[in-house]
């Protein structure tokens, strides 16, 4: 744990640093990768292609900004408060969480590694006035996962890793908890099933599509959009699990609805998705075997 120590004053000092300033700390990282990583820098024009960006090259130079940007500010994330939601954020959809509410049952939260996505976890609670348990990756490294851990967690908010977190789950719902997740398309083969995807079948992790279908649990999509310094916070659905299906045709019936979303989403704002990962690096074709070529073919 020495690596905690070494880097605890660096997140202390970045915690307490402007905005602006991280921003443009942000920006000069993404530069350095833009000019730096040929390999990050044709994966990120290719899934601006598949995403039908009309400048793929400029959507995908912008993309590098917004995601560093969204990296850097997890720094920030602590200080929204009152007053921020009150001058920087905006709801679009609320009547959405105000249906799902009064239903009176349990749901979902479902997001993107798209715009504002690492300060969801702090405005959505205090702008809908609600409790979350957020799912994580662990970094398998334990001073990186303490200092992470720390990071996410607030007074609102509770955070758990993937490996394990289901059984997490049923604890933080039954104190009234709503479960929040960004899927993932690069889930391993042995936790994913797969859907249609622009234009394609990708990987979607299965863990939480298979506990809306078991449990009933309805669907409520966030995505924070970058608004300049604000944040624009984008309510979609409800989806509800098909009760007329069978369990697995359920849970794939429900990644399907999933990735729609997405879709929607990621095409109309191409710049805020996280285009630098290898989305499509493993796809199913037609006959069903699977294709590693996307990022090679389009080279």
């Amino acid at each position: 744990m020495i690596l905690y120590y070494i880097l605890k004053p660096l997140v202390i000092i970045l915690n307490h640093t402007p905005r602006k300033v991280l921003h443009g700390i942000a920006k000069f990282m993404a530069f350095c990768l833009w000019h730096i990583s040929k390999d990050r820098r044709h994966v990120a024009i290719t899934n601006a292609k598949i995403l039908g960006a009309k400048d793929p090259v400029k959507t995908a130079r912008q993309s590098f900004n917004y995601t560093f940007m969204a990296y850097i500010d997890i720094f920030y994330a602590h200080r929204v408060n009152e007053d921020y939601i009150k001058n920087h954020v905006t709801i679009e959809g609320r009547e959405i969480y105000e249906k799902i509410k009064n239903e009176g049952g349990q749901f979902v939260f479902i997001g993107g590694h798209f715009g504002t996505w690492s300060m969801l976890a702090t405005i959505v609670p205090q702008a809908l006035d609600t409790q979350v348990i957020t799912i994580g990756r662990s970094t398998k490294n334990k001073a990186l996962d303490k200092i992470l851990d720390e990071l996410r967690t607030f007074e609102r908010v509770k955070y758990v890793t993937h490996r394990g977190a289901m059984d997490k789950l049923s604890s933080y719902i039954n104190e009234g908890y709503i479960p929040g997740v960004y899927i993932d398309h690069t889930a391993t083969e042995k936790d994913c099933i797969n859907a249609n995807f622009c234009g394609y079948k990708v990987p979607v992790i299965a863990g939480i599509p298979a506990l809306c279908a078991r449990k009933n649990y309805p669907i409520v999509f966030f995505f924070g959009l970058y608004e300049g310094m604000d944040t624009k916070v984008i309510l979609k659905g409800p989806v509800y699990p098909d009760k007329s299906l069978k369990p697995k045709e359920r849970i794939i019936k429900i990644a399907e609805d999933i990735n729609k979303v997405y879709e929607e989403v990621f095409t109309k704002y191409p710049e805020q998705w996280y285009l630098i990962h290898r989305r499509f690096k493993r796809v199913e074709l037609e006959d069903g075997t699977m294709s590693y070529h996307i990022y090679k073919e389009s080279k």
